[in-house]
């Protein structure tokens, strides 16, 4: 019986390999590369291992939101499994200071946050990066305050909003999600710079993580790139 049940789950797994390509090519989901990587004899190419750990740059903030980890990791399977160390690894100078403002602009992430911003004139207070992981969406070029370059991450995060009574005054109205949320320079003085939620980094290395990613992407332009926030020491010690 024991037999039967192993040639039954060995067919079917040579079945739904079989199948893999049918699924791209008619548009259907295929399965997730997470479930071949917890079968033992089944290696997975560049881009399932890209797709279940992040690309060949991995991030990570520390609690104390002051130092952003940076692991170039080898492009090859042992590396990219963590069997082998990173090939460099960098430790770049962040902070997360947010400005105390209740008239930070507002990018609802939300259907409702939406309709709420195209009826009203709102603004918010900004909140700091949110915890999570997250993707790298874009890296551009920028000439002003924010550059040389601007990071975008699909980072959402929760913030107060307020409604500009036509007086001067402002009525908060709840709490919406909000995106926006990137790695940035700014032309104030690093020790000083504050930022509506983003992680501020020199303009040296946020040209240097810039050229990384960049470089990562122009190898196997399929890599997901990821950064880790976790909680803030502030939040662990509530």
């Amino acid at each position: 019986m024991r037999t039967r049940t192993a040639i039954a789950v060995a067919v079917c797994l040579l079945l739904g390999a079989a199948m893999q390509p049918f699924a791209l090519e008619s548009g259907c989901e295929p399965s997730d590369p997470a479930f071949w990587a917890g079968i033992h004899g089944i290696p997975l190419d560049q881009d399932e291992c890209a797709a279940i750990v992040g690309g060949d740059v991995r991030m990570s903030l520390n609690p104390d939101r002051t130092k952003l980890i940076v692991n170039v990791i080898d492009n090859e399977y042992e590396a990219r499994l963590g069997r082998i160390p990173p090939k460099q690894v960098l430790e770049l100078d962040v902070h997360n200071r947010i400005v105390n403002t209740t008239n930070a602009p507002f990018m609802p992430a939300t259907r409702d946050g939406r309709e709420l911003a195209a009826a009203v004139s709102t603004t918010t207070k900004p909140s700091p990066f949110p915890e999570g992981y997250w993707t790298i969406t874009a890296i551009k070029p920028r000439d002003d305050k924010y550059g040389p370059y601007f990071i975008s991450t699909n980072a959402i995060g929760r913030v107060e909003v307020y409604e500009n009574d036509g007086a001067g005054g402002q009525i908060p109205i709840g709490i919406f999600k909000d995106l926006g949320y990137a790695l940035h320079a700014n032309t104030n003085p690093f020790n000083v710079s504050k930022s509506y939620g983003c992680l501020v980094l020199r303009q040296d290395d946020v040209a240097t993580l810039a050229r990384i990613l960049e470089a990562d992407k122009q190898e196997n332009p399929k890599a997901v790139q990821k950064i880790l926030v976790p909680p803030s020491r502030a939040r662990m010690r509530d």
